[in-house]
């Protein structure tokens, strides 16, 4: 009897504790400053406070769980702090480490004989309609919401940060000069073969169709002939178009037309028109206020290059020629094979034409960056205002923790973005990079201006409502220091994917219309987001060259210039009212200061209608208010803006010209299909 009792005494005790575990609801939000303060990346040296909302149970005791990792020393730590208790609400106050770390963390509370965790819920890498925000309440051990420590004293070059990019692939911008085409009649460049028996081949005509090596077997040999003299005749086009800052992709001496494969990095490529031809642009670029960045492709070189030479071109000895070559241990040989076959050495995405640099060597360091000529400094006093860095996250953290260290000693304002498609938060820590290619822009901004998914062979892209679209966005800047945020390069295509145009179109359109529509909402979010809008060359002037299931080298087609040879309905002809548009964007983001260095606040996400609205301010800048309207269809859009602009305020739609009135803390906006507005007070 006394048995029975005891039992009964204790299932009385444990069932209310399990029922009200059950109960429990946990809640935080990354987003929201009252869970979450200050919120985004932190620097170090700081602190963040931290909030747990706990109902319908007690808890014994609510912990955080806390990992740091190291990504150079690939260690993680982990940590436990208790919360303490006010109302529903724990909290505790975590300090951020006295060195830049990625932090993860997760909620652990205890109720009765039972333990919840409260975590993150993203599902994979490129999720970021997921990550961060709001979590997941569960019994299973959670995945950690993210944390960015940056030192506090990075930097990054204000005259990246807002600056509207052009990229450039020089061989199809323009050909200023047809003396130093390859393969032309009487031309000063000769007519190359590559990789033992490739012939380089010339377009005779510019506006005409290119080689389909889908069809012929045979990729990147034939050169339509643009040079850096082109980019130069071309420079009052580009200041009239809004440019600060030309990236071109590589321009040193190769074995391609897209020029990845580099043959020497201390000189410009014959068919660009050679050294000469880069001091006169960088003079001329300087003159019209316009930065050059160059493309530093350090992670591989061409297997018919100077310094490897498996085709034996060059008088000097190649490190695949023998094991005495000064340049054998820059490389990674799997073999002592001499000569090397496509077996002996490690060659980038198995390509034997692009063996891999061996990283860890000192001599390779002081080539491309440490050296006296090193590459970067070599470069640098030429003119080169800043790299894009191919390929950045196949090379180690160490790497780049000690170029950042070196080319910032000799070139303090040099700007230094890698090429990262997914979270690059690693390598935004300060002590790295200074930014990076935003392909997480590109897929929440091309999935917001789409009806439908996209998905070709560099990957699938949802289509985005305007919470989804908020969300990403929020992600990214939650993620990466705001510095590093302000010189992002915000891109809707690039020469390693399809064209935006081509990517816009979709099922039902008539013709190209509704996707020029999308390119223009697009573009204007581009346009007045935080970071820097990247123009990928051609799309301001809706080049039409889509791709045949690929990317390569559809994407890559040479602007329809009107007074270039052939037909420029070939892959255009130029849209006048597209450059126009251009140009109105970025004019008015010069004119607006709050576009380039304001606060985002969002206004309105209503997946209902389509709308997604948000203001840029701060700083003594006038704020900003954009609107856009993904929906077929014309919306007429009630925008609370009160604590913005007061009653009586007339705002401007600085697309239109239409005007607006606030009253009672609001603002009436209407909006075509497929179309934005951006409001400032006259």
């Amino acid at each position: 009897m006394k048995k029975l009792a005891f039992v009964f005494l204790l299932a009385v005790c444990v069932l209310p504790a399990q029922a009200e575990a059950a109960n429990a609801r946990l809640f935080h939000d990354t987003f929201d400053v009252r869970y979450r303060s200050p919120g985004g990346a932190v620097a170090t040296g700081g602190s963040v406070r931290l909030r747990l909302r706990v109902i319908g149970a007690r808890p014994k005791s609510v912990t955080l769980r806390v990992d740091r990792g190291d990504p150079a020393a690939d260690t993680q730590l982990r940590s436990f702090l208790p919360l303490h208790r006010a109302g529903n609400f724990w909290s505790v106050t975590l300090g951020a480490p006295a060195k830049p770390a990625i932090l993860t963390y997760a909620f652990r509370v205890r109720v009765g004989s039972r333990t919840l965790w409260y975590g993150d819920d993203f599902g994979a890498a490129d999720d970021d309609v997921h990550q961060g925000g709001t979590g997941v309440q569960s019994a299973l051990a959670a995945q950690g919401f993210q944390l960015t420590v940056y030192g506090a004293r990075f930097t990054t070059p204000s005259w990246l940060q807002g600056a509207v990019v052009y990229s450039i692939f020089p061989d199809r911008f323009r050909n200023g000069d047809l003396a130093s085409d390859y393969c032309r009649a009487g031309s000063t460049s000769g007519c190359p073969s590559f990789y033992a028996s490739i012939q380089a081949q010339i377009h005779q005509t510019w506006n005409e169709r290119m080689e389909d090596p889908h069809s012929t077997g045979v990729f990147n040999r034939d050169f339509f002939g643009g040079d850096l003299e082109g980019i130069q005749e071309k420079l009052g086009y580009l200041k009239a178009l809004g440019v600060d800052a030309i990236w071109m992709t590589p321009i040193f001496k190769a074995r391609s037309n897209h020029r990845y494969d580099t043959e020497d990095y201390h000189h410009v490529d014959a068919g660009l028109g050679g050294d000469p031809a880069f001091a006169s642009l960088a003079t001329a670029a300087k003159a019209q206020g316009i930065r050059l960045l160059l493309d530093g492709v350090f992670n591989h070189a061409s297997s018919d290059s100077l310094y490897f030479d498996r085709y034996h071109r060059y008088a000097s000895v190649g490190a695949c020629e023998s094991p005495d070559s000064p340049w054998r241990s820059w490389f990674r040989f799997t073999t002592n094979t001499t000569p090397c076959g496509s077996d002996d050495y490690v060659g980038w995405a198995s390509l034997d034409t692009l063996p891999v640099f061996e990283h860890g060597s000192a001599a390779v360091r002081d080539f491309f960056y440490r050296g006296s000529d090193s590459v970067v400094r070599h470069w640098s006093e030429r003119g080169a205002d800043g790299w894009r860095l191919d390929a950045a996250d196949q090379l180690n953290h160490a790497w780049w923790r000690d170029f950042r260290s070196a080319v910032k000693s000799y070139a303090p304002d040099s700007a230094v973005v890698g090429e990262i498609w997914p979270d690059a938060s690693e390598y935004l820590l300060g002590n790295e990079l200074d930014s990076v290619m935003n392909y997480r822009f590109r897929r929440a901004v091309d999935g917001f201006v789409r009806a439908t998914d996209w998905s070709d062979p560099t990957g699938r892209i949802p289509t985005r409502t305007p919470t989804q679209l908020d969300r990403s966005l929020q992600a990214v800047r939650e993620d990466y220091p705001p510095q590093a945020s302000a010189a992002a390069f915000n891109l809707l295509d690039s020469h390693d994917t399809n064209r935006a145009l081509f990517v816009f179109t979709e099922p039902g359109d008539d013709g190209l219309t509704q996707a020029r529509d999308r390119l223009r909402l697009a573009a204007l979010l581009q346009f007045t987001y935080v970071g820097a809008p990247m123009i990928y060359y051609g799309d301001e002037a809706a080049i039409n060259a889509p791709g045949i299931g690929v990317a390569d080298p559809f994407n890559r087609a040479p602007y329809p210039w009107a007074d270039a040879s052939g037909d420029p309905s070939t892959y255009g002809p130029a849209d006048t009212s597209m450059i126009a548009f251009y140009t109105k964007l970025s004019r008015i983001r010069h004119e607006l200061l709050a576009l380039r260095t304001g606060t985002f606040d969002k206004v309105l996400a209503s997946d209902a209608t389509g709308i997604y609205a948000f203001t840029r301010a701060g700083g003594g800048a006038k704020p900003v208010v954009v609107a856009l309207n993904k929906s077929g269809s014309p919306r007429d859009v009630v925008l609370r803006i009160g604590r913005f602009y007061p009653d009586g305020t007339v705002l401007e739609d600085r697309i239109t010209g239409t005007t607006s009135t606030v009253g009672g803390g609001t603002v009436r906006v209407s909006l075509a299909a497929r179309s934005g507005a951006i409001l400032a007070a006259r």
